[in-house]
């Protein structure tokens, strides 16, 4: 049973990504909405949404879970409910009871619950089979009906009711060397109407009565029955951990699942469009091509609607950003990277239509706020960070750069940037950078290299904003019509109420 990747499917299929990504791209924001409240989905979310998937097959394998759990949300959480309440079934206590007695009890009573929930999962699963068309959903229908049908399940139950020992013990053994105990075996207990085959010892008919005040033999009697009863003990736990672990398995991939439906359902309602991408294999080239991609932090928390953009960059492997200031560069930015980790994760994506290539790992480098603490100074406190993504980098991963070395003059900047984007671009990485910096910008245009693509933030002719970006050559940031209006209509303003 693997609701998140096909059998066999391990780390091997996982990229490594950043680690400021998931707060460069804000994604706690969309944790939330997948969480709805539930900690435990929030934790899954924040765990598995990042580790990026970097095989075609299996991303495409979640994909189709991720449609089936959207296409039945009642029928995911009643079994991710159930799967909840079964992980905590399993509560280890002290009984009055220390010996392998207490142990044998503690073991016993998790383990009639979880066979108890294991009924449930079957009669709640079984029946809406024909409901799931994922290999992931039709495989745990599988392993329930293989692995823990009626027969099993009758069969366990009725070994929990002969250990509850209601018609005493009955153990053989034989004299060790110096008085011990030797080959201790447990016998299924005695009861008139059990002449049924057992997994418990043939039990012979010689009886041995103890005197209640023969303290030796009392010891003796329970050193017995504590040797034998420990071993049944250790398979009972045993096998109540394997159960254990099977819901607490089911109920993190759930987890996932419903906070998946969780996002659907939320973004649907507010009117937005999501589609399931298509991902291109690793290697088939530096591509992306989407129509009405938004950035799902944006969508979420914005309190009117959000501008999408639609973009054809087949055969992209550099991306460059310009244009007015406040035009949505950084939105857009986000709305990419976030699209190709929802893709890589096996999710949908916010967007009508999406495909890109598979990235090996997803890399962002986001202007960071002043901070007092800073060991070093702006300028080199990012070109340490810098060298750390560099360093960590593969050259099939994406780097996502929003105002990289905006701390310094334009033209230093331009002198930094200039020989890492091309050294970046020769190793074969995929780059989409925002940038102010003009001369750096022209001089990649300047080159013309048909893997290039440079994107402007629109801006009308009264100075409004579209947020939408449009095809066209870098273009600067500064505005001068932008910075009159914002002084001198102020400054109207304050005379009329004079």
């Amino acid at each position: 049973m693997n609701l998140l990747g096909p059998d066999g499917w391990g780390s091997s299929q996982v990229g490594e990504n950043g680690t400021t990504v998931a707060d460069d791209l804000e994604l706690s924001i969309m944790y939330g909405a997948m969480a709805s409240g539930d900690q435990f989905i929030r934790t899954v979310a924040a765990d598995v949404v990042p580790r990026s998937l970097n095989d075609f097959a299996v991303i495409e394998y979640r994909q189709r879970v991720v449609a089936d759990s959207c296409a039945n949300p009642a029928l995911v959480r009643e079994l991710y409910a159930i799967a909840t309440e079964a992980a905590g079934a399993r509560r280890w206590m002290v009984g009055r009871d220390r010996g392998a007695r207490g142990k044998l009890y503690l073991s016993l009573e998790p383990l009639t619950k979880l066979i108890g929930f294991l009924r449930q999962l079957r009669s709640t699963c079984e029946p809406s089979f024909s409901n799931f068309e994922s290999e992931g959903f039709s495989g745990l229908t599988k392993t329930l009906t293989d692995n823990f049908g009626d027969e099993y399940l009758a069969e366990v139950e009725r070994h929990i009711d002969i250990l509850q020992f209601e018609h005493g013990f009955a153990i053989s053994a034989e004299l060790g060397s110096g008085g011990g105990i030797a080959n201790p075996v447990l016998h299924e207990p005695p009861a008139p109407s059990r002449r049924r085959q057992s997994v418990f010892g043939a039990r012979g008919r010689r009886v041995v009565a103890v005197s209640d005040t023969d303290e030796s033999a009392k010891k003796f009697i329970w050193r017995l029955v504590g040797n034998s009863l420990d071993r049944v003990a250790d398979v009972v736990s045993h096998a109540t951990d394997t159960i254990d672990h099977f819901f607490r398995d089911l109920r993190t991939e759930l987890a996932f699942c419903v906070g998946c439906v969780n996002l659907f359902e939320r973004l649907r309602h507010d009117g937005y469009a999501v589609c399931y991408p298509k991902p291109l294999p690793q290697g088939s080239g530096p591509s992306f091509s989407f129509r009405s991609l938004r950035d799902p932090a944006l969508c979420l928390s914005a309190v009117s609607a959000v501008e999408a953009n639609s973009i054809d960059g087949r055969g992209t492997q550099l991306t460059v950003i310009t244009g007015a200031n406040s035009g949505g560069k950084s939105t857009f930015v986000r709305s990419f990277g976030a699209a190709q980790l929802m893709m890589q994760a096996g999710m949908f994506v916010v967007a009508e239509a999406y495909e890109a290539d598979i990235r090996s790992g997803i890399f962002t480098h986001f202007r960071v706020p002043d901070d007092s603490s800073m060991t070093y100074g702006r300028l080199n406190e990012e070109l340490v960070r810098m060298r750390d993504l560099t360093n960590r980098i593969q050259p099939t991963s994406l780097v996502l750069w929003n105002e990289p070395f905006s701390s310094t003059s334009e033209r230093e900047a331009a002198e930094i940037l200039t020989p890492i984007t091309e050294a970046l671009l020769d190793s074969g990485v995929k780059v989409v950078v925002v940038t102010h910096l003009y001369d750096y910008a022209s001089g990649l245009a300047d080159r013309r290299r048909p893997t290039d693509l440079f994107l402007r933030a629109n801006r009308l002719p009264d100075g409004s904003r579209t947020f939408q970006l449009e095809v066209g050559a870098p273009a600067t940031t500064s505005h001068a019509m932008d910075i009159y209006r914002r002084v001198f209509d102020r400054s109207s303003e304050l005379g009329s109420d004079q």
